[in-house]
């Protein structure tokens, strides 16, 4: 029997180790648009370098900030969002792709016409996308609720001293693109899986199974983690993490937003984070893959800089810091922008904070006659790291590459665009940098971490109202799970179903008001399984199943 086990194991390793021999191009296109008559550009990604395809439509979205296209795993444009509408990849609004954040701050904030729209104008990517592990027909969209947090620096009760961007819940929504030929449809929206009130941005990262996803949330100060295992559209999981060794007690409002409404930036491996701490520090942390355990690794000093009009020296901004970063695609090096400078650390220097190099200077330019600074062009942008590697710093005409960032110091070749006008990818057209999670993190080698997290032994007996069933049982195929509650209004119940080896194989939460579920065990292996009925962390019930062929 041990001998089957391994070589069913083995066979499910290789089975899963073809799965990332597969494409997996879904982050292909970036989107832009021209200069005048706003027509949609997509930024494609090609082997030997990048095209830019000039649709001659409409986005139907606003884009000042920015916007996330996704493709299939073969590279194909499947759809586009700004977190408040979805556009198909024949750039029409998809069916259902309208009504996103509804009750938000920034619900359907219209511009020029009711099909217009623009989600976030203060804070990009407040939304990502990702592919269901199981199903490449289906994908879910992951956005914060944003609001307005006020509070005030003494720790008193809200008031009106600093406003921050909050999330005070967050959603996911489906979009199935087998739906409406093709074309793609969203199946639901808005639904919430999470209430704590946290910053508007976050990350998502692979599990070490390669198929499932964390989603890592953080507090407004930063210093608490929050892990949400998603498998699909269910949360099997939560992992709360505390960086106890630093405090916020010494933020200002200004700490509070840099902190709060900045990107939380994954490593390409998934086994970093970076985030910021107050304006002028930025907080390096360890993340596990296998239990989403988020610590702390080391706490940097990014720096502050004036800056300087050159046409006749006198101080634009004062104490200008760095506010976006990225990893090199090896990990090795950290980089960082900010209104003053591009820099870089290596991580694997002794001393991370003394290894900085400024590797460019101002992002920002002076008209041709250098008489007078473009003020409504200074300032750098988020980094993202290409398909190709390179990492890129765009925001509308601006565009700025680090062509080698695997290298140190100089080595990795900055072109930073004031400096190579009207930009260094040599286009006019109005582009954004888009970090996106690392669709091609593949399973963790060798690794025992699986989906479903551990859970208590169960009781003997059911206990406090809470019943379960579960029939026909033996079964070769459909079977049906019933359960009883005391009270159904709170949708927290939910059934685990664990094998005689003590592997975690399946979850589901049952919605308010339902009692029935109904299992496909076609494709089980013969044996004993025993059905777990939780509500939160506590198990309820028990019941058994047997599988038979």
């Amino acid at each position: 029997m041990k001998q089957n086990i391994r070589i069913f194991l083995l066979f499910i390793a290789i089975v899963g180790s073809v799965h990332w021999c597969h494409g997996q191009q879904y982050d292909r296109h970036w989107l832009g648009r021209t200069p005048y008559g706003y027509k949609l550009v997509l930024m494609q990604f090609n082997e030997d370098g990048i095209s830019y395809i000039l649709t001659g439509v409409s986005p139907k979205i606003i884009m000042d900030k920015g916007a996330f296209a996704v493709s299939n795993a073969d590279g194909e444009l499947q759809f586009y969002t700004n977190g408040n509408v979805v556009c198909n990849h024949e750039f029409e609004i998809m069916s259902g792709g309208k009504g996103f954040n509804q009750g938000s701050f920034f619900d359907d904030w219209d511009t020029f016409d009711s099909d217009t729209t623009a989600n976030t104008p203060y804070v990009p990517y407040t939304y990502q996308v990702i592919p269901d592990g199981y199903d490449d027909q289906v994908y879910y969209m992951l956005h914060a609720f944003d609001e307005y947090y006020w509070f005030d620096l003494d720790g008193e009760p809200p008031t009106d001293d600093c406003g921050i961007l909050s999330s005070p819940k967050m959603q996911i929504s489906k979009i199935d693109m087998s739906a409406n030929g093709g074309r793609g449809k969203v199946v639901y929206k808005n639904r919430i899986i999470d209430n704590d009130t946290m910053g508007v941005t976050f990350a998502l990262v692979r599990h070490g199974n390669g198929r499932d996803w964390w989603l890592v949330l953080r507090s407004l100060d930063a210093l608490e983690y929050k892990s949400l295992l998603l498998r699909r559209d269910s949360v099997v999981q939560v992992v709360p993490s505390n960086i106890s060794e630093l405090s916020s007690d010494w933020f200002m409002c200004s700490d509070w937003r840099s902190t709060a409404q900045n990107l939380l930036y994954p490593s390409p491996d998934g086994s970093m984070l970076v985030d910021k701490y107050g304006g002028f520090h930025a907080k390096l942390l360890s993340f596990d893959r296998c239990n989403g355990g988020v610590t702390l690794i080391d706490t940097l000093y990014t720096g502050a800089k004036d800056i300087i009009d050159p046409t006749d020296g006198h101080v634009i901004f004062e104490d200008a810091y760095i506010h976006e970063f990225a990893f090199s695609p090896s990990g090795r090096f950290l980089y960082g922008s900010g209104d003053a400078e591009y820099a870089q650390w290596d991580l694997q220097a002794e001393d991370i904070e003394a290894s900085k190099v400024t590797l460019g200077g101002i992002p920002w330019a002076v008209t041709e006659d250098q008489q007078s600074v473009i003020y409504n062009r200074m300032g750098s942008t988020i980094m993202a790291q290409g398909p190709d590697g390179k990492i890129y710093s765009l925001v509308n005409y601006w565009h700025s590459v680090i062509e080698h960032p695997d290298e140190k110091g100089e080595a990795a070749g900055i072109c930073l665009a004031p400096e190579n006008l009207p930009s260094c990818l040599g286009i006019p057209y109005r582009l954004y940098a888009v970090p996106k999670p690392n669709y091609r993190l593949g399973p963790l080698e060798g690794s025992p971490c699986d989906t479903i997290p551990d859970e208590p032994e169960p009781p003997e007996h059911p206990t406090g109202g809470y019943d379960l069933s579960v029939w026909p049982s033996p079964s070769s195929g459909p079977a049906t799970v019933e359960i009883t509650l005391p009270d159904y209004s709170q949708g927290r119940a939910r059934i685990a179903i664990v094998d005689m080896l003590g592997r975690y194989l399946y979850s589901h939460t049952f919605p308010p008001y339902t009692y029935l579920h109904q299992l496909d065990v076609s494709d089980w292996a013969s044996g004993v399984y025993n059905v777990l009925l939780l509500e939160g962390k506590d198990l309820k019930a028990t019941a058994r199943l047997v599988v038979i062929r």
